[in-house]
């Protein structure tokens, strides 16, 4: 496994849960010498098991001298949650981000890998995601890196027994509790059942897939930056009547950029003047030749 590009100057905050992923992608930067700390959170959400995966991962760092960072969540803020999912990774991610500034370091490095593309590929899918929704998750974005998306889980599991690295297993990845887990746990072992080089060849879909959506983004702020008549982040006028020129699909882009999804979209397109939409993130009024947008709180 190759982490690949010039990093030997990067500092790292390595993500890393105890299970087999994260800890093969901590003993990678290891056996790269690679100048990187490790971030632990501990929900307590599994009793001892909980308790158990902080110590594979702080006796990591202690055997290897690695800078170690745990976050204990207590009962109080267990109590504020609504969406578990949502919650858990605001939570993370705010921890994270903290500690880039607090201790100097120039990246957050996440272990996704194939799998984790496959099941997200499968819900955004379901949600009717367009093109940039379907070519996967980023490698590089917003100091997030994610150098293990090329590599199956099966393929991490060997790397770890060859290697012989410890790590543990989340039983709760076992339960069919949440949408991602039913897709891990019951569609995909269909798909390989039935396709033996599935995973493989999605791989190179999704690879295909994201160049296309590079492109077509690079497309998408080229007509943006055109139709963009005067404004700022919360409130701007775009030019309705070049935009209305455009591909449709540029057209569908733009307008789903504001918020919109499906039926509204096309409304949006046929709009008569005066005409007013509401998505979750803005607020639009059409005119005879410009579009209003305002983002809302």
């Amino acid at each position: 496994m190759e982490l690949g590009g010039d990093i030997s100057s990067k500092k790292f905050l390595l993500a890393v849960s105890g299970g087999a992923d994260s800890m093969v992608l901590a003993s990678l930067f290891k056996i790269g010498d690679l100048k990187f700390e490790i971030a632990h959170i501990n929900y307590h959400f599994r009793d001892e098991d909980s308790n158990l995966d902080k110590k594979i991962v702080e006796d990591f760092c202690k055997k290897n001298d690695i800078k170690f960072h745990l976050k204990d969540i207590s009962e109080e803020e267990k109590s504020k949650m609504k969406s578990l999912q949502n919650w858990a990774r605001e939570v993370r991610y705010d921890f994270f981000f903290n500690l880039l500034v607090k201790e100097n370091l120039d990246f957050i490095v996440t272990a996704h890998h194939l799998n984790d593309e496959l099941e997200t590929f499968i819900i955004n899918l379901s949600r009717g995601s367009g093109i940039k929704g379907l070519s996967g998750i980023p490698k590089n974005e917003n100091r997030i890196l994610r150098p293990l998306l090329s590599f199956s889980k099966s393929e991490i599991y060997a790397f770890a027994e060859e290697n012989k690295i410890d790590f543990r297993e989340d039983k709760s990845n076992q339960k069919d509790d949440y949408l991602r887990n039913k897709i891990r746990n019951q569609i995909v072992p269909k798909m390989e059942e039935v396709f033996p080089n599935f995973l493989e060849k999605f791989g190179e879909s999704l690879g295909y897939l994201d160049t296309v959506n590079r492109f077509f983004q690079e497309e998408i702020q080229k007509t943006f930056d055109e139709i963009f008549v005067e404004g700022n982040e919360s409130e701007f006028t775009l030019n309705k009547t070049i935009l209305l020129k455009k591909h449709k699909t540029i057209i569908i882009e733009i307008i789903r950029k504001l918020g919109f999804t499906g039926i509204e979209i096309e409304k949006i397109m046929s709009a008569e003047n005066g005409k007013f939409f509401r998505s979750s993130t803005h607020e639009i009024t059409i005119k005879r030749k410009e579009i209003f947008c305002k983002k809302r709180n």
